[in-house]
C-alpha cells in the first residue's frame, strides 16, 4: 500500500482538499477571531515595578531579597489587599461561596506576582480589567509592605526598649544597694576613695612625723589609716562593684535609647527602581497568537482527518 505521509501524496491531498482546508481555516481564524474579542474574554491590563529593600537586616540565611518576597507574599498582606480593593467584587466570587478563601487567593495568585529577578530586585506585577486598578494594586503592595515591615520593626524595637527598661531598673535597684552600703562607711569612718585616701594617708602620716606635727593631727591620721585598714578593703570591693555597674547601667542605657528611637522612627524599606503606571495596551489576552494557534491547531486536525479519510478509501477493494 502507497503511504500517504510522503511529501508528494500530503502535498497532493492539501491540493486536492484545498476548498475544505481554506473553508475550515476562515471559519477558524474568524471564531478565533470572536471568541478572544471583548465580548468572551475581558481584556486585561498588566502593571508592574522593580523594587529592592533597604534600611532592613537579615534575620537568618536568607537574603534580604528572599525575606522582602516572604512578606509580600504572606497571606496578612494578600488579605489586606483585598479587603482594600474589594477584590471578591472584582473576581465575582461571593464570601457565602464554598471555599471562598481557597477561591479568592487562587485567583489573586493568578492575577498578581511577586519574584525575584535575578539582579536581587523584586519585580511586582498585577492584571486587571482597568489599567488603573492594575497599577494602584502594585503601588499598595509597596505601601502595605512598608507598613508591615515597619510594624513588626517597631513592634520588636518596643520589646527590646520593654527588655533593657527592665534590665536597667535591675541595675539602678542594685546601685542603690550598694550606694546605701557605702554610706554608712563614707559618714562613720571618713571613707570616700580607698586608693587615693591610702596614698595620702600614708604620705601626711610620714610629712607629719617629720615634721613634728602636734598630737592631735597625728591622732587623726592614725584614726583614718585604723579606718582604712578595718573597712577600707570592704569600701574598695565595693567601690569598685559600683564602678561596674554604673558603667553596665549606662551601656544598657544607651541600648535602651537606641531601641525606643527604633520604635518611634518612620522610615520606607524600599527602594523603587520602576515605578507602577497604568498600561495603555492590553496585556491578556493576545488575540493575534490566539489566532494564529488555532488556525494551526484546526489545520493540522483536518489534515489528519483527511489523511485518515483517504486511508480507509484507499484500503477499500
Amino acid at each position: 500500500m502507497k503511504s500517504f505521509f510522503d511529501n508528494q501524496n500530503l502535498l497532493a491531498l492539501i491540493w486536492k482538499w484545498k476548498t475544505h482546508l481554506i473553508t475550515i481555516g476562515a471559519i477558524a481564524i474568524v471564531g478565533a477571531a470572536l471568541f478572544s474579542s471583548p465580548w468572551f474574554i475581558t481584556p486585561m491590563f498588566e502593571s508592574q515595578a522593580r523594587i529592592y529593600p533597604t534600611n532592613t537586616s537579615t534575620y537568618s540565611e536568607e537574603s534580604e531579597s528572599e525575606q522582602m518576597l516572604e512578606v509580600l507574599n504572606s497571606t496578612d498582606l494578600k488579605w489586606q489587599i483585598i479587603h482594600t480593593f474589594k477584590l471578591q467584587e472584582r473576581f465575582n466570587i461571593k464570601p457565602d461561596e464554598a471555599h471562598f478563601r481557597t477561591k479568592i487567593l487562587k485567583e489573586y495568585n493568578d492575577r498578581i506576582a511577586c519574584k525575584k529577578t535575578e539582579y536581587e530586585s523584586i519585580e511586582l506585577t498585577a492584571l486587571d480589567a482597568d489599567p488603573q486598578v492594575a497599577s494602584d494594586l502594585v503601588d499598595s503592595l509597596i505601601v502595605f509592605y512598608n507598613r508591615k515591615v515597619l510594624s513588626l520593626n517597631r513592634e520588636k524595637a518596643r520589646e527590646q526598649a520593654a527588655f533593657f527598661m527592665k534590665d536597667l531598673n535591675r541595675k539602678r535597684k542594685e546601685i542603690e544597694a550598694i550606694a546605701a552600703e557605702m554610706e554608712p562607711l563614707r559618714k562613720e569612718y571618713g571613707l570616700l576613695d580607698y586608693e587615693i585616701q591610702a596614698e595620702q594617708v600614708t604620705q601626711g602620716y610620714m610629712s607629719a612625723l617629720a615634721g613634728g606635727a602636734n598630737s592631735r593631727a597625728i591622732a587623726d591620721i592614725k584614726n583614718l589609716m585604723t579606718n582604712l585598714e578595718e573597712k577600707g578593703g570592704r569600701f574598695f570591693l565595693l567601690q569598685k562593684e559600683l564602678l561596674a555597674l554604673e558603667m553596665q547601667r549606662d551601656t544598657i542605657a544607651s541600648r535602651y535609647d537606641k531601641a525606643l528611637a527604633r520604635s518611634e522612627k518612620n522610615v520606607t524599606y524600599t527602594m523603587v527602581v520602576e515605578e507602577p503606571f497604568p498600561a495603555d495596551k492590553k496585556a491578556y489576552p493576545i488575540r493575534w497568537l490566539i489566532v494564529v494557534v488555532s488556525f494551526l491547531a484546526v489545520e493540522f486536525l483536518a489534515v489528519l482527518t483527511i489523511l485518515g479519510l483517504e486511508g480507509i478509501q484507499s484500503s477499500k477493494p
